[in-house]
């Protein structure tokens, strides 16, 4: 075969390829039914090793690498889980006959979560000046009486709103899904005590996300029950992990989740030199599409991450001090020091100390 020919052949098998995968995650959509009508779990970890392993095993018998295949199952179980995902909360429901506002809903977390309340059921408007105008208008109408108030806001921003509503609360439960907490308990507790349904929650993902199976999912107590059970219900018909914090402890835990990591990405990007590296290390290159996506998102969001969490200092030192000791074990040539902080970081990343 000619250069054109086996080029042709390779167009026709990507579209046979192509057209197998939607008839796979279609069937998966029509299994993931029947799922749901017999009350089992969307969710089957069993079953997939089995078709990863059956995947391995093909793959090694028609001479293709077994990691190859596994690749091309894993995307197409996201795929399928993603689409189970997304019928699963059509069928739940939880929103119908129901209307919800997204305050600051043309940011791209507050169209992730307009989308994702649409497709539960919900009346959704959007209340954010760079809205149209009639949608403006009709969020802003419905603010009053909407079932469900979702604030995608800065923490700071959100706090100020709150202040604002605590002389006529809106009657529908008000939650936020602010990655910092400490600027809202205030407003948060005067706005309970004006008589309104407040929630507090911390999605863990981003707006790209579309597979919540791999996303935690942060519901913090504000001490009402009712605000709080009703937005969790938004999550239990999902893959999402559900993970209960006191409103208070929120930020003492993100100070490591969020303050330390992303300072980290961020000194890294700092500490790359002016003219670039003419070179990619797997290491280097995986850092730099990290530091890449995340100095690319907004500063105002990030600094109120590090700056608003009184818990950020303790993290920034301790980012620090490891600093210092990398440093001090190279400086002093001392590579029994060293190896010993490799170790201590096997264990902490690993959480299998040794004894």
């Amino acid at each position: 075969m000619d250069t054109d020919a086996l080029r042709a052949r390779i167009r026709e098998l990507d579209r046979t390829l192509v057209s197998l995968a939607a008839e796979r995650v279609a069937l998966a959509r029509q299994l993931g039914e029947a799922k749901r009508r017999a009350e089992q779990p969307i969710v089957d970890y069993a079953q997939e090793r089995v078709v990863l392993e059956r995947a391995r095993e093909a793959a090694s018998a028609a001479g293709l690498a077994p990691s190859v295949a596994e690749a091309i199952l894993v995307t197409l179980i996201r795929a399928a889980v993603g689409a189970q995902d997304q019928d699963s909360w059509r069928h739940a429901a939880v929103g119908q006959g129901k209307t919800a506002v997204v305050v600051g809903g043309e940011g791209r977390m507050g169209r992730w979560f307009t989308r994702f309340l649409a497709d539960q059921g919900y009346v959704v408007g959007v209340l954010d000046r760079r809205a149209t105008g009639d949608e403006y208008s009709w969020a802003e109408a419905a603010l009053p009486v909407a079932d469900l108030v979702v604030c995608s806001t800065p923490p700071a921003a959100t706090s100020t709103l709150y202040d604002g509503w605590v002389s006529s609360p809106p009657s529908g439960v008000i939650v936020d899904i602010a990655s910092i907490k400490t600027p809202l308990i205030g407003p948060i507790r005067r706005l309970q005590s004006a008589g309104a349904a407040v929630a507090s929650i911390h999605p863990l993902f981003g707006p790209s996300v579309v597979l919540l199976r791999e996303c935690d999912v942060v519901i913090c107590d504000t001490g009402d029950a009712g605000a709080t059970a009703m937005v969790e219900q938004l999550f239990t018909s999902t893959t999402a992990r559900l993970i209960n914090l006191p409103l208070e402890e929120h930020d003492r835990l993100m100070a490591d989740v969020l303050t330390l990591a992303h300072a980290t990405v961020i000194a890294f990007a700092l500490a790359l030199p002016d003219t670039g590296v003419p070179v990619r290390s797997t290491t280097l290159g995986a850092l730099q599409t990290l530091s890449a996506n995340l100095v690319r998102e907004s500063p105002d969001v990030y600094y109120e991450i590090q700056a608003l969490n009184p818990n950020s200092a303790g993290a920034l030192d301790r980012l620090a001090g490891a600093i210092e000791r990398v440093r001090d074990a190279v400086g002093a040539h001392d590579s029994g020091a060293f190896a010993a902080l490799m170790r201590e970081g096997e264990d902490k990343t690993t959480g299998t100390p040794r004894g």
